[in-house]
């Protein structure tokens, strides 16, 4: 999940995207234009979302689907677990830092496993971000091996994976912040910016281990990539990379263009291991 106030209508109000992919990497995934981001009006998205999928997965099971896609066997067998149950539970929602994205998430699905996307945490360290995504006044200013070395002592901590393992994490994460910033003024600093923004209960199971189910670890799906690839590419070819002025016009660009091109696109087959882009790649350079 994730929002995008920028170049979007004439009022700056978002657009969400709720994002998922098929196992050909295709995109799929509902919008919600609305004026603002809130935990109340996330719930009433999320909470409507839910509702459609669990009618639709009805409605396939019952056989009123007549034509589905290539992945029949799969729709059918997803709906039908989804009949059973009697509610749809997403393995997981991956985020930015947004409180009101996490309260709407847990309103709706009150034991849901929430990933903050690591490119974001990163940045918001990087720019020393508060909760609300404002810069903190009176930031050290590290040098480029400082931060490295701060990142990777963060990235330690990350993997304690119960309560036990992290009550030993703050001590140690304070023993190698006094080696890479020598002056205790502004150590002091930094770590009290980390236990107001990262430390607290409301966050620590989002960014660690302790938020997952057993046997899972945030290493594989650490990122909130396929949806900024996916505003990415409504900038670049929906909107032509233009301002776009007006409300009216994005709503028909997202019902009849956005929407369309997606139940068009229909690949059969999966994409290319990461050698084959890499080769691609390298001879890019050579010519």
């Amino acid at each position: 999940v994730s929002s995008s106030y920028r170049n979007k209508n004439e009022n700056q109000a978002p657009i969400t995207f709720l994002t998922t992919v098929s196992h050909y990497y295709q995109f799929i995934g509902p919008v919600f234009v609305s004026g603002d981001v809130k935990a109340e009006t996330l719930v009433k998205f999320l909470g409507e979302v839910k509702h459609l999928v669990e009618a639709m997965a009805s409605q396939i099971v019952e056989g009123l689907y007549i034509s589905l896609s290539a992945d029949r066997a799969d729709l059918i067998r997803g709906a039908t677990s989804v009949v059973e149950s009697e509610s749809w539970n997403p393995l997981f929602f991956m985020i930015d830092k947004s409180r009101a994205e996490v309260i709407a998430i847990r309103e709706v699905w009150p034991q849901m496993h929430i990933r903050l996307c690591h490119i974001h945490v990163v940045q918001a360290i990087l720019r020393w971000e508060t909760d609300q995504g404002l810069t903190q006044p009176g930031r050290p200013k590290l040098d480029r091996t400082a931060k490295y070395l701060l990142l990777w002592a963060f990235r330690q901590l990350q993997c304690a994976h119960d309560r036990e393992s992290w009550d030993q994490e703050p001590g140690v994460f304070l023993t190698r912040m006094e080696h890479i910033i020598q002056d205790r003024h502004i150590c002091n600093i930094v770590l009290n910016y980390f236990e107001v923004n990262w430390f607290t209960k409301f966050w620590l199971d989002l960014w660690t281990d302790i938020g997952l189910p057993v046997g899972h670890n945030r290493d594989h799906i650490s990122t909130n990539n396929f949806t900024e690839r996916a505003f990415k590419t409504f900038d670049q070819i929906f909107l032509e990379n233009r301002a776009n002025k007006s409300a009216y016009r994005l709503v028909l660009i997202i019902a009849n263009e956005w929407f369309e091109y997606y139940r068009l696109w229909q690949p059969t087959h999966s994409k290319p291991d990461d050698e084959v882009y890499h080769q691609a790649i390298i001879h890019g350079h050579q010519l």
